[in-house]
């Protein structure tokens, strides 16, 4: 019954569907058994406008699909290209529906079966692409706080940007698949401002998006700019943390314009003064987020392939967990930024099949 109404939902909403929603749907069908997931009410949300370069298959045939990822792996050679168009011709939902019937119909695992047969970056991204959204993220922030030291940029990275429905549901997914709260993990592996910053936004208070106030935003700004380079000595970290946390996206658009008009500079210009280290790039990435959301993941993009070395976990992340959201619209917005095409950077960057299959992500 789960699955039949995701499926529904899906194809009726596919016009306004969300990362959330299609997570939701994802965990509806691999996680039936939980019924208390959070995700379920995201489900309930939408978003006027996607644009990705994934979308749904017409006419969409599960046992078909399956039968030629089964082909593509028979005899001594793998037909690497048949793996990269079924990949990229179908949905999250729409392959994990093939996963699961590739199970059925043949009674082993696709993705155990893929790695047996791949290798590399290619065999990464395959894998990446058959695996939930949250899924995907929430490993690169077990991974990130792990070791010796966290990795505050993919920390900074995943959760600056995303709504309190986005993080209420991939602190349920981190939890169900680490076996401790994100918060825990957070308070555990990080110290000082920054880990304020992180636990913060993990408590999912970012109000909802709606009408603006302007007096609030007034308010707002003038305490931002009391809490830096107005009245105190040294600055308040918490004024800042609490404000950029718990607005909401567009209220924060007009705090900062309010903020401009008081202090005469822009709310990054104080924040570069007041601040330093992973708290100045957190902040700053929340005001990128509010200013410019496309050129966030477009900067996020372009810093993983600029330079000496590809950040390959990096690229590989952003380009399927914005595939099916608004990476047409990045691209634009990255060619704008850098004047040059995400697919012609992300090209030089990579090589063999790996490069194949994230340019058939990014597509011409």
């Amino acid at each position: 019954m789960w699955r039949s109404t995701a499926v529904s939902a899906y194809t009726n909403h596919r016009s306004t569907i969300t990362m959330a929603v299609i997570v939701t749907l994802f965990l509806i069908i691999k996680l039936e058994s939980y019924s208390n997931s959070p995700a379920i009410t995201v489900f309930k949300k939408h978003i006027d406008h996607v644009n990705g370069t994934i979308k749904e298959k017409e006419n969409f045939d599960e046992e078909f699909a399956a039968k030629r990822f089964k082909l593509a792996m028979k005899g001594l050679g793998t037909d690497e290209t048949m793996i990269i168009n079924m990949l990229v011709s179908h949905s999250t939902l729409q392959r994990q529906a093939i996963e699961e019937k590739y199970k059925a119909m043949y009674g082993r695992d696709l993705i155990e079966d893929l790695k047996d047969e791949l290798g590399g970056h290619f065999e990464d991204t395959v894998v990446a692409m058959l695996t939930s959204p949250y899924s995907l993220l929430s490993d690169a922030l077990n991974d990130a706080l792990s070791g010796p030291g966290a990795d505050a940029d993919v920390l900074t990275e995943i959760l600056c940007c995303r709504s309190a429905e986005d993080i209420e549901s991939l602190s349920w997914w981190f939890e169900k698949q680490h076996e401790r709260s994100l918060d825990e993990a957070l308070a555990d592996d990080l110290s000082g401002d920054f880990r304020d910053l992180m636990r913060g936004l993990v408590a999912g208070g970012r109000e909802e998006e709606g009408p603006t106030d302007s007096a609030r935003a007034r308010k707002d700004a003038q305490d931002l700019y009391d809490a830096g380079i107005g009245l105190n000595a040294g600055t308040d970290e918490s004024e800042f943390i609490s404000i950029l946390n718990n607005r909401s996206f567009a209220q924060l658009t007009v705090t900062f314009d309010e903020y401009e008009n008081i202090s005469q500079e822009s709310i990054e210009e104080s924040i570069e003064k007041e601040f330093s280290g992973d708290l100045k790039d957190g902040l700053l990435a929340i005001v990128k987020r509010v200013r410019d959301p496309l050129g966030f993941f477009a900067g996020r993009l372009n810093k993983s392939v600029a330079g000496g070395g590809t950040d390959d976990k990096s690229l590989i992340r952003l380009l399927i967990s914005r595939s099916e959201i608004d990476l047409a619209d990045i691209k634009v917005r990255y060619k704008e930024l850098f004047e040059t095409e995400l697919y012609d950077d992300v090209k030089s960057d990579t090589s063999g099949d790996y490069q194949k299959l994230l340019l058939a992500i990014i597509g011409k």
